[in-house]
């Protein structure tokens, strides 16, 4: 970390909390970047140099600092920047400082047709009119291939002086951290197999945790039960769908004759299904069945509990991202093979990042089906095929890819998504 020592960590204390009705969309209390250096690296041996952390109020004007804001989710937070206390806003065109926007919770693409959604170019306008040069910016998002998205777009439109915009997996960021809080177990592959063959009578085939209030995280629950395989996979269902959130769309993006009638059949029987929420997987069910964060925080035995992982990712609709989160991350650590219902090549860009992937386990011609409707009939139908198969030739089948889930573990220990973002940031603040 060649230029971090250079800079304090300024807290905006004068800004006041998100109030989207004001047009006031960011939290000036943000401390993502400060924890990532302050604490991350500990887990890791790795050594960073202490940054002194600055209030606005007490900011001498001189030292050059780096300032970090939680963003509204909505990726329109952009119309707000000049609300920002002046003070910061003319030291980050003067140079003296860098100004983080942390959206490390949220993965949206960065051009939509969607203006909650569109970024880049009303943000580049933006910046352009407040006289705010792009290269003191800094945007992280949990969109973790938008670098090579913003790259493409700058390309494009011939951008020479351009934001600093890196896209991150958060959960595989900070894995080590939730090792350490015991969040997640610290077994050997071996060690973890043998907890599964000693409760095989009580094993499943699948798991989905993590969130179960849009309609495409319930489908997969909801197709099991429709073909009487409900008894196949662990889960969290406490509704059906929150605000009646995310049901395919096939006016818009029509989709074929079979997954129109899939689509059909799984809505006329939901009535029925409903009547068998709710789902638990283990205690800690009971603890959050009226929250809406619900499906966050299980005892760390829930990976004892099923060979596979069924992960539908928060918004599988969006193009031009990969929004890869909890279900990822945590089960790779915990040596679970997983079917992802998320954006297109998600699995591709697993891949790229070092990652493997289960061809040899599951049909995974689904990561590059366009249509989000058929692809998501596709991880069922496969999610179905697997559960048809007695437990103990998967058992097998799951011990058959040891060396990928091993694999997949040391990644995640190597901290390669920490190291990177560690080496981007610096660069970004030269």
């Amino acid at each position: 970390m060649k230029h971090l020592s250079k800079y304090v960590f300024l807290v905006d204390n004068t800004q006041p909390e998100i109030s989207v009705e004001n047009n006031i969309k960011f939290n000036g209390q943000a401390d993502f970047v400060k924890n990532i250096f302050k604490y991350y690296p500990k887990y890791s041996g790795m050594k960073v140099a202490k940054n002194r952390v600055v209030k606005l109020t007490n900011w001498n004007g001189v030292d050059k600092f780096i300032v970090n804001y939680n963003c509204y989710w909505h990726q329109d937070w952009y119309t707000s920047i000049h609300k920002i206390n002046p003070k910061i806003l003319d030291a980050i065109r003067s140079g003296i400082g860098k100004i983080v926007f942390g959206n490390q919770l949220e993965g949206q693409p960065l051009e939509s047709k969607d203006d909650n959604h569109n970024f880049l170019e009303p943000m580049y306008k933006e910046l352009e009119r407040l006289k705010i040069p792009p290269q003191n910016v800094i945007y992280i998002t949990a969109n973790c291939v938008a670098d090579r998205f913003h790259d493409k777009y700058c390309e494009k439109n011939n951008i020479k002086d351009r934001m600093n915009i890196i896209g991150i997996m958060t959960e595989a960021l900070e894995v080590k951290a939730d090792l350490a809080v015991r969040s997640l177990s610290d077994y050997t592959f071996e060690e973890h197999f043998e907890i599964l063959k000693q409760n095989k009578n009580n094993v499943r085939h699948w798991i989905k945790a993590h969130r179960n209030d849009r309609h495409y995280k319930t489908i997969p629950m909801h197709h099991l039960w429709s073909v009487g395989l409900q008894d196949t996979m662990y889960t969290h269902i406490r509704k059906y769908a929150r605000g009646d959130i995310g049901y395919p769309d096939t006016e818009r993006h029509p989709a074929d004759y079979q997954t129109k009638k899939w689509l059909q059949k799984l809505l006329f029987s939901r009535p029925s299904f409903e009547k068998t929420l709710p789902y638990k997987i283990d205690f800690t069910c009971d603890w959050q069945m009226d929250n809406f964060n619900s499906d966050r925080d299980f005892s760390k035995g829930i990976y004892q509990m099923a060979l596979f992982n069924m992960y539908p990712s928060s918004w599988p609709f969006w193009e031009d991202t990969a929004f890869l989160r909890h279900g990822v991350s945590w089960h790779f650590w915990e040596y679970q093979p997983l079917l992802i219902y998320g954006n297109l090549n998600s699995l591709q860009y697993l891949r790229e990042r070092g990652y493997e992937t289960f061809p040899e386990l599951f049909d995974e011609s689904y990561d590059t089906e366009q249509n989000r409707s058929k692809r998501l009939r596709m991880v069922c139908e496969e999610m179905e095929r697997i559960s048809r198969i007695p437990i103990d030739k998967c058992f097998d089948m799951y011990y058959s890819v040891k060396d990928k889930l091993i694999h997949n573990r040391k990644v995640l220990e190597s901290d390669m998504e920490l190291k990177r973002f560690m080496e981007w940031f610096d660069e970004a603040i030269r």
